[in-house]
């Protein structure tokens, strides 16, 4: 596949406070570069390899191709574990490059990162349950905006996300109906009223108290 028209493109750096957002970016870039990088970080190196029929005394197996026996598209299939590995480290700082320098794979930089970012298993079921916790619980703040009150449940859904959880969509637009202020009780009412909360998308009902929020500015100021 050529990457021609995504040579451009801007390798997302890795921040390790913000690393579940580094990493979805992440994810959108080597797609977009090549759908097959995916495979690789998630498999690991492409090894070219070839059918043995059974003999009376082995059975039918795959071996290793040597070199000189691949193909073109085994070829370019190879060629791509360097590539990756590129992206990957140009997106450290030094710090974070020294930390998987030894890394022979890119899989196993991008599992390294991981660790290195996440924690460990159990620290990720850690923080998985905090999270839960944080949405069981998510409330407006004293005098939050509904455009940071909007921003901090994305946020944390997106952190869900990252540890496997993911809340239906009637359930993620009701918490956050829930979280508004008294204030907004008239407006979540006709939302809940004239909308299915099974269907409408998140981003659909912040656009509609977004416009409903501006249009009470707007006459106040008149």
């Amino acid at each position: 596949m050529s990457t021609t028209k995504y040579e451009s493109m801007k390798i997302p750096i890795l921040k390790i406070s913000e690393y579940p957002t580094w990493r979805v970016k992440m994810l959108m870039y080597l797609e977009a570069m090549d759908p097959d990088y995916l495979d690789r970080i998630r498999d690991g190196p492409y090894i070219p390899t070839k059918f043995v029929e059974r003999t009376d005394t082995v059975p039918e197996h795959y071996v290793v191709k040597a070199k000189a026996e691949w193909t073109l598209e085994e070829k370019a299939h190879v060629l791509r574990e360097p590539k990756i590995k590129n992206i990957l480290h140009n997106s450290l700082d030094a710090v974070m490059s020294n930390r998987v320098i030894a890394c022979k794979s890119s899989k196993e930089i991008w599992d390294t990162l991981e660790t290195q970012c996440q924690g460990s298993a159990s620290v990720k079921k850690n923080r998985r349950a905090l999270l839960i916790q944080e949405y069981e619980q998510f409330d407006a703040r004293p005098e939050e905006s509904l455009t940071d009150l909007y921003d901090r449940f994305l946020t944390l859904l997106n952190s869900l996300s990252l540890v496997d959880k993911v809340y239906e969509t009637e359930d993620s637009n009701t918490k956050f109906l829930r979280a508004l202020p008294e204030e907004w009780d008239t407006q979540t009412s006709i939302i809940r009223h004239q909308y299915d909360l099974n269907i409408v998308s998140l981003d659909e009902i912040y656009g509609m108290l977004r416009t409903h929020d501006l249009e009470v500015q707007q006459r106040k100021n008149k």
